[in-house]
């Protein structure tokens, strides 16, 4: 089992084995040793008798997160005793999920077109399950908007005297998955997150840069049902857009998402990957 102390050799490992479409090494430290909703991670690594990095693959709750193997050292089974490995200790779980691991996720499934993973997971019981988009939105021309404090209406940036309220909203209105992961968010001197009011209460909010933190991903956001269709929701996204340009990114990822019309109509998102999300289901 793979250590903290293990990290730097793992990220000098990632960017020969990653085939995913985003920098696996920036975010090494939270995919392979950060929690997830169902508590921390397991992860195991193949080494070589020249005791380097041949193969990673990490698990948490019911989700194989991550699975990568060195692009040198492929088909020498490394990735299906891995798999293996990984599966053992799941065997209990009513499914396997790849990738797709709700509140800490790294891609939510397998790109479209890399067949060789693909075939690799059909091979082993794995069936697609699911399809979803990333967005991709040009930002490198929004402003930030100022951090004033509440107005009726209109975005402002939550502070941490805050956290404990707005936390507990997202958990009411959305779920404990949705809490878990925007709570990132605070975990900096000036949060990364989004808040509008109603009536001098939360009726939406907007996170960003909290999951895959440092390659400029955008949510999850939401608004109260009953407030739904006044904009607020657009005003949320353009304001998290603008503080993600703020923080150097002129580029934004949306992902995991099925709303293209509502993003592409907002900002001009338009879909950059698709995803396979596959299962294996234990009857």
């Amino acid at each position: 089992m793979a250590l903290p102390g293990d990290l730097d050799a793992i990220r000098r490992f990632l960017p020969g084995a990653n085939e995913a479409p985003y920098d696996l090494a920036a975010v090494a430290r939270e995919k392979c040793f950060g929690p997830g909703i169902t508590g921390p991670p397991v992860t195991l690594l193949a080494v070589g008798g020249d005791e380097e990095i041949h193969g990673v693959v990490v698990t948490c709750g019911e989700a194989i997160r991550i699975l990568a193997v060195g692009r040198a050292v492929r088909r020498r089974g490394i990735g299906g005793a891995l798999l293996a490995a990984a599966e053992e200790p799941l065997g209990r779980k009513r499914r396997i999920v790849i990738a797709a691991e709700a509140g800490n996720y790294f891609t939510p499934g397998v790109v479209e077109g890399d067949e060789e993973t693909l075939l690799f997971l059909q091979h082993r019981g794995y069936e697609r399950s699911d399809e979803t988009d990333n967005l991709a939105a040009d930002v490198s021309s929004l402003e930030a908007i100022p951090s004033s404090g509440p107005e009726p209406g209109l975005p402002f940036r939550a502070s941490h005297s805050r956290r404990a309220e707005a936390l507990a909203w997202i958990e009411r209105e959305f779920g404990r998955i949705w809490r878990f992961e925007s709570e990132p968010a605070f975990d900096r001197d000036e949060p990364t997150m989004f808040l509008v009011e109603n009536e001098g209460a939360i009726a939406g909010f907007a996170a960003h840069d909290a999951n895959n933190r440092g390659l400029g991903f955008f949510g999850p956001t939401g608004v109260s049902r009953q407030l739904r269709g006044r904009g607020l929701g657009r005003l949320l996204l353009m304001a998290s857009l603008a503080d993600l340009r703020s923080r150097g990114f002129s580029r934004v990822i949306i992902p995991w998402t099925d709303s293209l019309e509502f993003y592409r109509k907002s900002c001009g998102a338009m879909p950059e990957y698709h995803f396979v999300q596959l299962t294996k289901s234990h009857r």
